[in-house]
């Protein structure tokens, strides 16, 4: 979009014309500029920082992941596509066991003296997606294996949404059951699921 040598020059834009955003929950100043129009929603962020694949980007409320790599600066700023996240998938959280207690906040015990556990759903959480249909297939012998209605899901790559989103474990999206039957970690920083519909 420009071509600015000067690091000064860089400096002075970021100061005027760059605006907040918020990157990986870390506040900084970016230049956030159209890329090509397309079926999804994808912009150019410019900083003078690098920012990692993978990295959730909040600009004007709305979330973006980080789908390319930037090691390298560009006219003495770091440039990088992000996509607009279409999904926010709600996620099941942890099941606890805690102690049961009274209304006055007492131990209860059983008949025997032990103390009684329950157990506690924690929060949800929200991993905001990109989702897109999976249009691909696979040759099994000789049948061609056609897929029935999968979707590759794309997000941060980090612990929560490997465990979370383990193969054979089920999520809702769209009203639907989904089950997830492979990861794809080839992007570093990117966890690609490939799921199919239950």
């Amino acid at each position: 979009m420009f071509n600015i040598t000067n690091e000064q020059d860089i400096q002075f834009l970021m100061d005027t014309g760059g605006q907040k955003v918020l990157i990986d929950a870390v506040e900084t100043v970016a230049l956030i500029t159209n890329a090509e129009l397309g079926e999804v929603e994808c912009r150019h962020i410019h900083t003078l920082e690098p920012v990692t694949q993978g990295s959730y980007i909040k600009v004007n409320e709305e979330t973006y992941l980080n789908v390319t790599e930037n090691t390298t600066m560009r006219n003495n700023k770091y440039k990088t596509k992000i996509q607009h996240c279409n999904y926010v998938i709600e996620v099941a959280g942890e099941i606890e066991e805690v102690l049961m207690r009274d209304k006055d906040g007492n131990i209860v015990y059983d008949k025997f003296g032990d103390e009684v556990y329950i157990q506690v759903q924690g929060d949800s959480i929200s991993v905001p997606s990109i989702v897109k249909e999976d249009k691909s297939f696979s040759i099994n012998g000789t049948q061609l294996l056609v897929a029935n209605y999968q979707i590759n899901v794309t997000v941060k790559d980090n612990e929560v949404n490997l465990t979370k989103f383990a193969v054979n474990n089920a999520f809702k999206l769209m009203d639907e059951e989904w089950k997830v039957r492979n990861h794809n970690r080839t992007r570093k920083g990117l966890l690609i699921l490939i799921c199919e519909k239950q």
